[in-house]
């Protein structure tokens, strides 16, 4: 496994696990075109709320302040953005490392 699949990895186990859902909709996109190198990491899940508008949950439970009982130890809220910033150097020196390989 790669390093930047390791690090891909780290927030779906930080994802809440109640019935799966959520994890089972975290992916990953990458665009590469001659100007620009695209990506994003995503979750998709989403319900229909009580209002009867789909809700993506995905979005609220990242959001919360803090799970009062998790369904999963080790799970937690910001569980996409604190592995972002837990990795944040080592992303910005593989980006320098893949530019300094391309201009050589």
């Amino acid at each position: 496994m790669t390093r930047q699949m390791i690090y891909f990895s780290d927030h779906v186990k930080k994802a809440p696990l109640e019935f799966g859902t959520l994890r089972e909709t975290s992916g990953k996109n990458v665009e590469v075109t001659p100007t620009k190198i695209t990506g994003e990491v995503f979750y998709s899940a989403t319900e229909t709320g009580k209002s009867g508008d789909r809700v993506n949950y995905a979005l609220i439970v990242h959001e919360m302040a803090a799970f009062k009982n998790p369904t999963t130890p080790g799970t937690k809220p910001k569980y996409l953005e604190d592995p972002l910033t837990q990795h944040a150097d080592e992303y910005k020196r593989m980006i320098a490392d893949a530019i300094r390989k391309g201009l050589t």
